[in-house]
């Protein structure tokens, strides 16, 4: 006899309070994000993925102003604001990178503080990066919207960079960047390819 996962006759098994989350373990925390409170597994990219996110952040990191005071992570939990139900079910994302308006130190970051996410596709999440969280990003009202492209090499292929029209809170392709990132928004900064592909 087969035996059927928990899920299959408690599909609140795979549901999570905002609480419940915050009680978890960080080994458990980073394995997951959650939409409507309900729990979606993230695959880990590879070690080409991890490395150009993170040399990213830190070229954003180096070309960010003194003022107004942003600052620059990865992996870090952003907080949908907009899409929380009545019902108190919670959403959040965790970008690749994200550039954000300084917040207190300890607060939960919401998506009404980022400028701009990055998420970098890895094999098996270019439905979600291109399509779902295109969409939940900007229904959230974040400004820029990055996708960086791997090609089959490990090496960026593009960068597609996605600004928010604000009427009717969908991205527009603002440009696609091939050789180097040109970024004038949300503040200026010019960085090779090469630089991030290590």
């Amino acid at each position: 006899m087969t035996v059927l996962p928990v899920w299959a006759d408690d599909p609140g098994a795979l549901e999570l309070t905002e609480d419940e989350y915050d009680q978890l373990p960080d080994q458990l925390r980073k394995l997951i994000e959650v939409i409507d409170g309900n729990v979606i597994r993230c695959q880990s990219g590879s070690a080409e993925h991890s490395d150009v996110a993170r040399r990213l952040a830190n070229h954003l990191e180096a070309a960010k102003p003194d003022d107004p005071c942003t600052r620059v992570s990865t992996d870090i939990d952003v907080y949908f604001g907009k899409r929380r139900r009545r019902d108190g079910a919670f959403s959040f994302r965790r970008p690749d990178v994200t550039v954000y308006r300084c917040i207190e130190r300890g607060s939960k970051l919401t998506a009404a503080d980022a400028l701009m996410v990055v998420e970098v596709v890895s094999p098996g999440s270019g439905y979600t990066d291109t399509v779902d969280k295109l969409a939940e990003y900007a229904y959230e009202g974040i400004p820029v919207y990055l996708i960086v492209h791997l090609g089959s090499d490990l090496y960026i292929k593009m960068i597609q960079e996605y600004r928010l029209d604000w009427a009717s809170r969908v991205y527009r392709l603002a440009d696609t960047h091939e050789g180097a990132l040109l970024l004038e928004s949300p503040f200026a900064a010019a960085i090779d390819f090469a630089r991030l592909d290590g």
